[in-house]
Parts: C-alpha cells; sequence; structure tokens
C-alpha cells in the first residue's frame, strides 16, 4: 500500500518510537516536501530529522514535489500547505491513504475521494497486525506529548483493543 504522510504523524509515531510502525505496514512511504521541511525549518526534535534521513537514504520513504502547484495554490488558507501538498500529493501519485491527523485536513480529502488515517488509526491498525501490543500505555504516552484525544475516542479505543486481545 502506498500512502503520503503529514507532519503530524510523523512526528508523533517518533515521539513514541513507533516511526518504523509506517514502513511495517506500508509498502510506500512519501513525504511531501513541504512537510519535510517544516519538520526541518521548526526545529523539532534532532531525533526525527535523523530519524526520517536515515529512512530517506535506505529508501523506506521518499520526498515527493508536487506537480499540480495550481492546486495547492487554490487551497491555500483553507489548510496548511503541508495538508494541501498530502493531498494533492495522493491523487498525483494513486496513493492508498493520506495519513493525517487535522479532522479538517481529512474530511477535504474524503471529500475528494482519499482514503485518510491519523496516527491513532496507524496504532489501531499495527495492533491489528500484531506490530503493537502495548496500545493503552502508547495512548498515555502520546497525550503526554501533547497529543489531543478526546475522552470518547480514548475509550472507543480501549474497547477495541480488549475486544481483540
Amino acid at each position: 500500500m502506498k500512502v503520503v504522510c503529514n507532519t503530524s504523524p510523523l512526528i508523533f509515531l517518533n515521539s513514541i518510537s513507533k516511526l518504523d510502525l509506517l514502513e511495517k505496514l506500508y509498502s510506500e512511504i512519501f513525504i511531501p516536501q513541504s512537510v519535510y521541511q517544516e519538520i526541518e525549518e521548526k526545529g523539532y526534535i534532532d531525533d526525527i530529522i535523523k530519524n526520517i534521513d536515515y529512512k530517506l537514504r535506505i529508501g523506506k520513504y521518499k520526498i515527493y514535489e508536487v506537480k499540480n502547484r495550481i492546486a495547492v495554490k487554490s487551497m491555500i488558507g483553507k489548510l496548511h500547505e503541508g495538508e494541501i501538498e498530502v493531498i494533492i500529493s495522493c491523487i498525483e501519485l494513486r496513493a492508498d491513504f493520506a495519513i493525517l491527523d487535522d479532522l479538517l485536513a481529512r474530511n477535504k480529502a474524503q471529500s475528494m475521494g482519499i482514503n485518510s488515517i491519523g496516527t491513532l488509526g496507524v496504532l489501531l491498525k499495527g495492533f491489528k497486525e500484531g506490530y503493537v501490543d502495548d496500545v493503552e500505555s502508547l495512548l498515555d504516552k502520546l497525550v503526554s506529548q501533547g497529543f489531543w484525544i478526546s475522552e470518547k475516542i480514548y475509550g472507543q479505543i480501549l474497547t477495541l483493543i480488549n475486544k481483540k486481545q
């Protein structure tokens, strides 16, 4: 499966030492140029830059430069540039999923016929496929890192994982 990933899922999966989950679950992982630049320019934790650069060097991840700049410009102001590039990249690459955490961006992707999944969806998929077994502690760690999860969603995830165990 081919996916295009936004900044937030990369940062949060890295923060809980689960960045490698992407390559276990998906055969091709693309990062739009603006997403990569955002991670570099905002000075996120050095280890995420090192981890992503390593995955780029060994061919696990690929940087993608969006071709349709007009489409990107037409959406500026409605979403962040990285989110827009994820959506447009999915169309250009015929990707299976956009990995986005922002609800507005996910809704926009879906309105354009693009399947989307977020950080939590990646964790659940990893759990279902046997790559993750400590979902509850990972959720708590995400929250401690600044990831927002509603009590309702948190409870639904715990119910799902308890049914599978």
